[in-house]
């Protein structure tokens, strides 16, 4: 009962840790809770005199979490998302509202888009809300709620995060009917160097979404933020674009596509980094399944 008590205190509180822990700027945190920041700051006080422990180091006007504060945080987390499951349990097995959802480009057309498809049809009522995250940011937005989960080809670990691989990716250079190369007998590397790509642009810390190898030289004529419009580009014959083959070979057997027969891009390994499911499957366990799904069935060319 004691400890029900000791919780129970301070629990009103937590919300407002949450707020500026997370953003460690005051009037940010206040702008989301819709409270003064003068308000926000008596009540970290009150928090920091019940459990004992300087949470926030102060330096002026500035407010960042020390190692107590970054270990309350966690716990703080796992609770808030503890009681959201339980919600989420209520309301039985089917899933219902939104779901948030962050993705490279090499992976929306490709395998996402079709997943969220075949989901729907089951689950009806769940809403994916589908974004682009940069890679940087993917395990501060997942920690944060912010999203549920992040298709990802370079996932950064973390202790409070699950990382799922969910296959690979097989992907080649590919033309459209009009681009010069539809129609050559052969193709040479060095032929290769004369026609642009429509590429993917490189993530955060500059390495190449789609696998191309830094010792092979290209030229890129356009960057792009999403695999549709690199299809698009190249459907219209202006470029060539590196394509996972589940977005390529249908096109080919229409004949508005040519796979070049060149073996240049590595097979590019798919990731789902979600938060740690702590009850019940959810939302984001039933879009990385069926994102695994898609590429178990589709990456066989």
């Amino acid at each position: 009962m004691e400890r029900l008590r000791r919780v129970t205190r301070l629990w009103s509180w937590l919300p407002a840790f949450r707020a500026v822990a997370e953003t460690q700027h005051l009037p940010t945190a206040s702008r989301q809770l819709f409270v003064s920041a003068s308000a926000l700051s008596r009540t970290i006080k009150l928090l920091e005199q019940d459990v004992g422990h300087r949470l926030f180091s102060r330096n002026g006007r500035r407010i960042e979490l020390n190692e107590s504060g970054e270990r309350f945080l966690v716990a703080v987390r796992t609770a808030m998302r503890i009681v959201h499951d339980g919600l989420v349990a209520l309301e039985g097995s089917e899933l219902r509202g939104p779901v948030y959802v962050s993705t490279t480009g090499l992976a929306t057309t490709a395998y996402l888009l079709p997943g969220l498809s075949r989901l729907r049809e089951r689950q009806p009522s769940l809403v994916p809300h589908v974004s682009h995250v940069l890679s940087s940011e993917v395990n501060g937005r997942l920690q944060r709620g912010e999203i549920d989960v992040a298709i990802v080809t370079h996932p950064i670990d973390c202790d409070e995060l699950t990382k799922t691989h969910l296959g690979c990716a097989k992907t080649g250079i590919y033309c459209g009917e009009d681009h010069p190369l539809f129609t050559a007998e052969t193709v040479s590397l060095e032929t290769l160097s004369h026609h642009p790509f429509a590429a993917l642009t490189p993530d955060t810390e500059g390495r190449s979404v789609e696998a191309w190898p830094p010792a092979v030289e290209r030229r890129v004529g356009i960057w792009v933020d999403q695999q549709a419009l690199a299809l698009q580009l190249c459907t219209r014959g202006q470029y060539l674009a590196v394509l996972p083959h589940a977005v390529g070979e249908p096109e080919v057997r229409h004949q508005r596509l040519r796979r070049l027969p060149l073996s240049v891009t590595a097979d590019v390994d798919v990731f789902a980094m979600t938060r740690p499911v702590l009850g019940v499957n959810g939302r984001a366990e039933a879009v990385v399944g069926a994102v695994a799904d898609v590429i178990r069935t589709t990456d066989k060319l």
